[in-house]
């Protein structure tokens, strides 16, 4: 086989390959990658939900420090934001997704709401009202967590 054949075939076999990489990176997601992605957002509120519920209440009870009590919530605080972008930048494929959408976005925007409450509390019944709130929204992002297992 010639040179030529051996290059031309290899330049079609080169693009190809580029044509399969970019149509994978660039294909509009499925209902399944929008699931993992709703899924991942749901999880990471749920933890930073149920974390704030466990440092608040310890910071109640007078067992961790203002400086931990905030560290928490601020990391909290930017678990959800970062869930929040994920979410937003994820176009629904279907109707089914897009009401899982409006189902989660409102409990992780009430998730971020509740931490930042409890992070300015400026006393223990501010606290134990974020808490409270943050416990409630944990337990709605738990049902939602267990619907779509």
């Amino acid at each position: 086989m010639k040179l030529v054949h051996r290059l031309v075939l290899s330049a079609a076999a080169l693009l190809a390959l580029w044509a399969g990489v970019a149509y994978h990176v660039s294909r509009p997601p499925d209902a399944l990658d929008y699931l993992r992605t709703v899924t991942q957002v749901a999880t990471s509120a749920h933890d930073a939900a149920a974390t704030g519920v466990l440092v608040g209440r310890q910071q109640l009870r007078d067992r961790v420090t203002d400086a931990y009590a905030t560290t928490a919530y601020d990391d909290g605080l930017r678990a959800v934001a970062g869930g929040q972008r994920k979410l937003a930048g994820a176009v629904p494929p279907d109707d089914e997704s897009a009401a899982l959408r409006d189902r989660l976005f409102p409990l992780v925007q009430a998730t971020a709401r509740a931490l930042a409450d409890a992070a300015r509390a400026a006393g223990d019944p501010a606290l134990r009202m974020a808490v409270e709130a943050l416990d409630e929204i944990s337990g709605r992002l738990a049902e939602l967590l267990k619907e779509q297992r």
